[in-house]
């Protein structure tokens, strides 16, 4: 049986661009099959039709960087730093049942879907990864229908940018406690390899829909031999790499203590960057480091909201897009932007640019916020060519806008009018892989006010844990002024 989403109105390739046509998209077996001149696709018996009429179909889009145990956290860190909000994030989230990892992927996965995400790259967890870890978000994304990356974090080595004996006015009994029970702790590498190869072998491809990345914490958090081994991994199983990068300028002083060079150079000389990479932020890199980027063609995730919010810098984005950088679009953590919407997150990208006062030449538009959204999200997930545009061969991960909303009426130019003026509130319709997860408000997975319920009272439960962490990041967000960012 095939799915005909009949005489809607399509953004379709049109070379580096898109262009709108009135279209019928036929999907079979979870793929594009074609995409016909509207009310011209023929219909067999069985077949499935969604009216397009007062529709604009657009691809899915991508959200290429966000941490799924943080969706609890949201509107909890105002005016906090970098380096508290990191413990803030431990205080939260260290020590958490099945049950409330399983229902933080949720909550997120739905409120991405009902704002047009398709899908997500999840840097999952907050600790070192481990592979019992992994069943419940994995479960989450695969009952919800998104598709989803499980970026296994991992580190070898201790996070020197989060070094509290640099700070002012933390209590002494503090820091013995959090001594002897820092979530932040590194693991043997052997141990790690093997945790990685068994996740991966357990819930790679589970559901049809999610996939299973190694995901080092921090190049600078992990020893040359973890890099390495990270790369060869994704190598023999055919995978993507994710990572932050040089979030923060500390950490290219980090990167210069070891490595006396930035990290990306670094990574350059041990044989590792390469397409397979996603690197998020990537606030922090100079000129030569961008050109390395371009021509390996790794993809650096801005995330423009928490980039801002924690005031670490934001990313030279019109200089990486002008060398051919395929930059990708992310959301970040709840915890750091408070929501998964990834219309936000375009607009800013292309203002703030505008904001600083950068050339008008280099000012990227509604097009590049777009293309980052989709077509590059797709190449952060290492499914370029297969995700991020409605053609035929392409996985049919579809939204449906209403074109009498506010957001789209009249309609004048409607990648435009999806950066600037749509925040979610038109989508009516969401495939992924060709199957409806989501029509007018209602998810195929079900009861969405039940899954905002039982976050609330495990949101209570969450707070009468790990008193000494949150004790900790109270006091750094306090001395935040005298605090590294």
């Amino acid at each position: 049986m095939k799915t005909i989403i009949r005489d809607c109105r399509a953004l379709l390739p049109d070379g580096e661009g898109l262009r709108l046509e009135a279209a019928d998209i036929v999907i079979e077996d979870g793929a594009i099959t074609a995409v016909a001149a509207a009310n011209a696709a023929a219909a067999g018996p069985g077949d499935k039709i969604i009216a397009g009429a007062e529709r604009l179909a657009a691809p899915g889009m991508v959200n290429a960087h966000s941490h799924s145990l943080s969706i609890f956290q949201k509107g909890t860190s105002d005016r906090f730093g970098h380096v508290s909000l990191l413990w803030m994030n431990q205080a939260d989230v260290f020590g958490r049942p099945d049950d409330e990892l399983y229902a933080g992927a949720v909550l997120g996965a739905l409120e991405m879907i009902a704002s047009g995400v398709t899908s997500v790259i999840d840097h999952f967890p907050e600790q070192n990864c481990r592979t019992e870890m992994v069943a419940p978000v994995a479960h989450a994304y695969a009952d919800v229908g998104l598709r989803a990356v499980v970026g296994m974090r991992i580190w070898d080595r201790t996070y020197d940018d989060l070094d509290l004996s640099q700070l002012e006015g933390i209590d002494d009994d503090i820091l013995a406690a959090v001594g002897e029970n820092d979530p932040f702790k590194p693991r043997p590498l052997d141990e790690i390899a093997a945790m990685c190869e068994e996740t991966i072998a357990k819930w790679h491809g589970h559901g049809g829909l999610v996939s299973i990345f190694p995901a080092p914490s921090n190049p600078t958090r992990c020893t040359d031999e973890l890099l390495v081994k990270a790369h060869d991994i994704a190598e023999k199983h055919d995978l993507g790499v994710h990572t932050h990068l040089q979030e923060s300028r500390i950490q290219v002083d980090v990167s210069m203590k070891y490595n006396a060079k930035p990290i990306v150079a670094h990574m350059e000389d041990l044989g590792v960057l390469s397409r397979r990479w996603s690197l998020a932020h990537t606030v922090w890199v100079n000129d030569d480091e961008i050109a390395l980027l371009a021509e390996r063609q790794a993809v650096p995730v801005h995330n423009p909201e928490s980039n801002a919010k924690l005031r670490v810098g934001t990313s030279p984005l019109p200089k990486m897009l002008a060398a051919g950088v395929p930059v990708a679009l992310g959301a970040d953590g709840s915890s750091t932007n408070d929501n998964q919407n990834l219309f936000d997150a375009m607009s800013m990208a292309v203002l703030i640019p505008r904001i600083l006062g950068t050339d008008e030449a280099g000012w990227p538009g509604a097009p590049e916020a777009f293309a980052m959204a989709t077509r590059n999200g797709a190449k952060a997930m290492l499914m370029d060519g297969r995700l991020g545009a409605i053609a035929p061969g392409q996985r049919a991960d579809i939204v449906l806008y209403d074109l009498a909303s506010p957001s789209l009426a009249p309609l004048n130019d409607p990648l435009q009018q999806l950066v600037f003026c749509e925040r979610g509130e038109s989508v009516r319709t969401v495939l992924i892989e060709g199957n409806v997860v989501y029509e007018d408000g209602t998810f195929a997975f079900g009861d969405a006010a039940e899954v905002a319920r039982q976050a609330n009272e495990m949101r209570q439960k969450q707070l009468g844990r790990n008193e000494t962490l949150y004790r900790l990041a109270g006091q750094l967000a306090a001395a935040q002024g005298k605090a590294m960012t």
